[in-house]
């Protein structure tokens, strides 16, 4: 079994973020049916919700395509080679995960899905603590003062 130094140690054992976004989706989904909710919110902005899908979605390319330049990994279960700090990098520590939570909402609007929404808060907090903790521990380990003065600098969310 080979040791990993502190900054080569993966931040995690899994690819967190798009099974808890799948999950959320999923859950959203079966409750609507099981326990279907009233969708009067929702009437009126499946056009809202499809453009914050549309939004996402060329979020996360933007994201992919500037770490595939930067010539580190987009993968969340993988040790980054570089601290990425431009792009949509400069604007949060974590614009791919806003682009999850966004994904939920406009497809909870697109889909008039009341208990997706609802569980965009707890995708958030799994996010958080599954996600982005984890990387931030590494990055501290990998990076040090650099991740640092990043972190003091770019919010982690918006």
């Amino acid at each position: 079994m080979t040791q990993w130094d502190a900054g080569e140690r993966p931040p995690a054992g899994a690819p967190w973020p798009p099974m808890l976004l799948a999950l959320a989706v999923l859950c959203g989904l079966a409750l609507d049916r099981l326990l279907p909710l009233p969708a009067l919110l929702f009437a009126h902005v499946r056009d809202a919700g499809a453009a914050v899908v549309v939004l996402a979605l060329a979020n996360d390319v933007w994201c992919g395509l500037t770490l595939r330049r930067r010539g580190t990994t987009f993968l969340p279960h993988r040790a980054t080679t570089t601290l990425v700090t431009d792009g949509p990098y400069r604007y949060t520590r974590n614009p791919m995960y806003v682009s999850e939570l966004a994904l939920a909402l406009g497809l909870a609007l697109l889909l008039a899905s009341p208990w997706l929404a609802l569980s965009t808060p707890l995708l958030f907090f799994a996010l958080t603590k599954l996600a982005i903790e984890p990387e931030e521990r590494h990055l501290r380990a990998k990076f040090g003062a650099e991740f640092e003065r990043y972190a003091a600098q770019t919010p982690r969310w918006l």
